[in-house]
C-alpha cells in the first residue's frame, strides 16, 4: 500500500467514524459486548470510538486495540440497528479498514 492510498483508507475511516451520534443503540444487540458481559469497549460503538481517538492522536495505540478489532464478528447488527434509528454509519467496514491500517502499522504509535 502506497502513501495515497494510506492516507485514502485513514480518510475513508475518518469519514464513517465521525458520522457516529453516539446514540448507542448499537451496544445492546453486539454478540461480543454480551459476551463480554458489559464491556463497552467489546461492542461496534466502543471500537469506533477507539478508532476515532487513534486516527485524532487523541490515544496512543496499545496492543489491547489489536484484539478489540479483531474481536468484532462482522455480524452487521449494529448497523441493522444503526440503520433502523435514521444513521448510516458503515461500521464492519469501518472495523474492517481498521485492521488493514493495524496490519499495516498505520495505527501504531510512531
Amino acid at each position: 500500500m502506497d502513501v495515497t492510498e494510506d492516507k485514502t483508507v485513514r480518510e475513508v475511516v475518518l469519514k464513517e467514524v465521525t458520522k457516529c451520534r453516539s446514540c448507542r443503540f448499537c451496544v445492546d444487540v453486539c454478540p461480543t459486548f454480551q459476551a463480554s458481559e458489559g464491556v463497552e469497549s467489546m461492542s461496534a460503538y466502543g471500537r469506533i470510538q477507539i478508532l476515532r481517538y487513534l486516527l485524532d492522536g487523541a490515544l496512543e495505540f496499545d496492543d489491547a486495540f489489536a484484539y478489540l478489532f479483531y474481536s468484532c464478528l462482522q455480524c452487521k447488527r449494529c448497523e441493522e440497528v444503526c440503520r433502523e434509528k435514521g444513521q448510516d454509519v458503515d461500521i464492519c467496514n469501518a472495523i474492517r479498514l481498521g485492521r488493514r491500517m493495524l496490519a499495516g502499522g498505520l495505527l501504531h504509535k510512531s
